[in-house]
């Protein structure tokens, strides 16, 4: 558009250039007519004629020289006008014209003093200048006939001029025209974007208003010195002033408590400023109504820049049932965690109240096998272990769910051979399923796994899980135990999968019960009627663990034809060489032993079956025997008396075992014994607390003969009677002879020799660096695992426990671990040793 006003101005300019040209061309051809140069040529030469007639007639009659002075006269003013008039100077200036105008000059001056003489001398000059006046006559002819066609030339040169510049003038005036035309368009064109743009603006700010007027949040408009130009209706009712009210009138003051106005301007002038930089922000301030009430708002301010002109605007929102909603969740919360720590009181209450009449059934079951029973009461005998081992299961499933309830699970990192595990799993049911006719085999599809890195425990588990479930719904049939080793995708960076698949052809699964197969408490068949019984809690369980894991686990079924049961862990293989493969539970040999220490022991127990059982089992291996019927009563025992062992009930009245075991560290003749909880109180966390009281180790009704008897033998008592923190046990042998029965002893030897190398380097490396860093952390790891395998159960827990702590960069308790490590690594190995020699001999 500048560019088109630009162009027409500059049209008009040539317009006017032009018409000022044609101005001074007209000018000319008027004074070409008025002064006509050919005609003053012309006369020149026709006044030399009359001058040169009237010399002649003064000649012949002697009369007449008045004559001959007057046109003498007239041609001398032409000439000298002629020479002098710029009208004629473009002609005359020409050399030519100049040097013919100058030899008539000659003439005239010559005989200008004889024309003003007497009459006598001019009649004596008269034939003179009559035979030259012939010569001046030629020559003014020649110079009029010049001029002629200078003049006619000249004349045409200028009409052609004026004609090119009317033709300039009139091409110039008709596009100025045309873009006078298109202006005009353009500018019509403009007043209806112009007429649009405005309707538009109109209906936007209509719109503005009503989202203004109807804005459920609050908007505040301001200047950048914080005078208020907008106060919406949702303001006027939030802070209670009405819009004319609030207009004009600085933000602070108007709408925040006196108190805070100082320290409310500073922080908006910061936010201002970071608004600018960073775009809007949203902060949280508290404001207060007209009538006082101070309320919490939420504020979302909006500014552009702080040019003059530049408006701020502020959308304020009242979050006090926000406030009070999210007030009302976290207290829902805290009374929800609050249920949960109720529940899991409940769950180890319970726990203890069946696992304790538990422990007196089965204890008294494996007593009874000491006496003389004939082959009914045999066949009682192992009805009553199978429903006690049953009844025994249901409570540790429900235990196991809690503990996976909580984000309890836990695993380990050890290796194992897979293979062997699954053999071990399958001849743990070929019993039950020979009874009912089924068959069951195992299909290594890619062939053996081999040694892996994994949770041996776990993953039996859950396949002791799915077989058994196999069993109890195929009869006459067959189960397959499929696995292969996926293959790793290109470029993947997770751990190698295994598939294990357990297929059966029993009664299948209904696709409406798919679904809910792995749901806790969920059977297919929940009536009382059904033929299998359970909880329904092992595939809830088993898909727990699965997914703690890293893995997967899955179903298909069709009714009538069987069910297929698959899970990929990532159990990436190992270097068999190095590892000791780690079995499911099975019965082992014990070596035999050399003759055990007598011990006194002090049983605290309130329950008279589990004290006659302990008692019972303990005397039956020649220990002394104290017993104390509650927790006070054995504090006062073992503060008078030194017992090497005090086996402790937990939940107990007046005071209970963790209590009691306090007590006992904190002073007194037994203060140096080892402590054993014995305890139905399966959660980790319950455990923990019973190691940070003080005790040793922690048995889980029902507790086995074997297992009470191997932590009799295995650690000494603390040094010095001074250790007031908990230390599980040192040594587990019963790993140790399962161990030793399975890979054989010249091997265990060899692989144990290789664990206490690996041992001492790792105490050499953190003697040298004890900073506690993240390459000491998978040290700790690595060697965990190895002392796992080698039932070093205190060291491995210290090393996990230091795994951990670096892990969550709790420094301090990293460094109090490190400071344990050598003391706790010189008793595990000294027991290693000892066993070793035991081995060897």
């Amino acid at each position: 558009m500048l560019a088109v006003v630009g162009l027409v101005l500059t049209l008009l300019a040539m317009i006017g250039t032009l018409a000022l040209d044609v101005r001074d061309r007209m000018s000319e051809l008027d004074r070409a007519d008025s002064d006509n140069g050919q005609w003053v040529m012309m006369q020149t030469e026709v006044e030399v004629l009359r001058l040169q007639t009237t010399l002649v007639k003064a000649q012949a009659s002697q009369t007449g020289l008045e004559d001959v002075r007057r046109w003498f006269n007239v041609l001398y003013s032409r000439l000298r006008m002629l020479e002098q008039s710029p009208l004629y100077g473009a002609f005359i200036l020409q050399p030519e014209n100049l040097s013919a105008l100058k030899a008539m000059q000659a003439f005239i001056d010559r005989w200008v003093s004889t024309i003003d003489s007497s009459d006598a001398v001019l009649a004596t000059a008269l034939q003179q200048m009559a035979s030259e006046s012939e010569e001046v006559q030629r020559t003014a002819r020649d110079l009029s006939l010049r001029s002629l066609q200078a003049f006619s030339a000249g004349t045409d040169r200028t009409r052609a001029r004026v004609s090119d510049t009317l033709t300039q003038l009139a091409v110039t005036t008709a596009a100025t025209i045309l873009l006078l035309v298109m202006l005009a368009a353009m500018a019509m064109r403009l007043y209806r974007m112009t007429q649009r743009q405005a309707k538009e603006n109109q209906t936007v700010g209509e719109r503005l208003q009503l989202i203004i007027a109807t804005s459920p949040d609050a908007i505040v408009v301001t200047n950048r010195g914080g005078w208020v130009v907008e106060f919406n209706p949702a303001a006027e009712t939030m802070f209670g002033f009405t819009r004319k009210q609030a207009m004009g009138r600085q933000i602070v003051p108007l709408l925040f408590s006196v108190d805070d106005q100082a320290a409310y301007e500073s922080r908006l002038r910061g936010i201002v400023s970071r608004t600018v930089q960073a775009g809007p922000q949203r902060f949280e301030l508290t404001g207060h109504r007209a009538s006082g009430q101070a309320f919490p708002l939420e504020v979302s301010m909006a500014v552009r820049d702080l040019k003059p002109g530049a408006l701020i605007v502020g959308f304020l929102r009242d979050i006090s049932r926000r406030q009070a909603d999210q007030l009302a969740l976290e207290q829902a919360l805290t009374r929800a965690r609050a249920g949960e720590k109720a529940k899991a009181k409940f769950l180890a209450v319970m726990s203890h109240e069946m696992r304790t009449p538990l422990n007196g059934l089965i204890g008294s079951m494996e007593q009874m096998h000491d006496t003389d029973l004939d082959d009914n009461q045999r066949e009682l005998l192992r009805v009553m272990e199978i429903s006690g081992g049953i009844l025994l299961s249901h409570v540790e499933s429900v235990l196991d769910l809690s503990s996976a309830e909580a984000g309890q699970i836990r695993l380990a990192e050890t290796s194992f051979d897979l293979d062997r595990l699954i053999e071990d799993c399958i001849a743990t049911q070929a019993g039950i399923a020979r009874t009912n006719g089924t068959t069951i085999r195992h299909v290594m599809l890619t062939g053996p796994l081999g040694q892996v890195s994994g949770d041996p425990g776990r993953v039996q588990q859950i396949l002791l899980n799915l077989i058994g479930n196999a069993v109890k719904f195929t009869r006459n049939g067959a189960i397959t135990v499929e696995t292969e080793r996926l293959p790793r995708k290109s470029g993947s960076t997770t751990a190698p999968m295994v598939e294990l698949r357990v297929i059966d052809t029993g009664i299948g699964i209904p696709k409406s019960e798919l679904t809910r197969v792995f749901e806790d408490f969920a059977t297919v068949d929940s009536s009382y009627g059904r033929e299998t019984g359970g909880t329904g809690l092992g595939l809830g369980i088993a898909r727990r663990l699965v997914q703690a894991m890293g893995g997967s686990i899955g179903v298909e079924s069709e009714p009538g034809e069987g069910s297929l049961f698959w899970l990929r862990l990532p159990l990436p293989p190992t270097d068999s060489a190095l590892t000791v493969p780690i079995l499911a539970p099975i019965k082992a040999t014990i070596p035999p032993q050399p003759d055990k220490p007598v011990l006194d022991v002090l049983i605290i127990e309130d329950n008279d079956i589990n004290r006659f059982l302990l008692r019972r089992t303990l005397i039956s291996c020649n220990h002394r025997v104290t017993e104390a019927s509650d927790g006070l009563e054995g504090v006062a025992m073992a503060a008078k008396t030194r017992f090497d062992v005090i086996i402790t009930d937990i939940a107990m009245p007046r005071l209970d075992g963790i209590e009691a075991s306090r007590r006992i560290r904190a002073g007194g003749a037994s203060r140096a014994a080892r402590i054993i909880a014995l305890t139905a109180h399966a959660l980790p966390e319950e455990q923990e607390r019973f190691r940070l009281a003080g005790m040793d180790a922690c048995l889980t009704k029902p507790v086995s003969r074997e297992t009470l008897l191997a932590h009799l033998q295995t650690s000494p008592a603390l040094p010095n009677g001074s250790g007031l923190t908990a230390q599980p046990m040192l040594l587990k042998t019963a790993s140790l002879h399962e161990l030793a029965e399975t890979v054989g002893h010249p091997v265990m030897l060899s692989l144990m020799t290789r664990m206490l190398a690996e041992g001492d380097a790792m105490l050499a490396q953190i003697t040298a660096h004890p900073v506690p860093n993240e390459d000491m952390a998978r040290a700790a790891h690595r060697l965990a695992g190895s002392s796992s395998t080698f039932g070093a159960v205190a060291f491995c827990e210290a090393l996990s426990a230091l795994e951990l702590a670096i892990r969550r960069d709790q420094m301090a308790e990293a460094t109090r671990l490190i400071a344990r490590l050598p003391a706790l690594w010189e008793d595990t190995r000294e027991a290693l040793a000892q066993y070793g020699a035991l081995l060897n001999s």
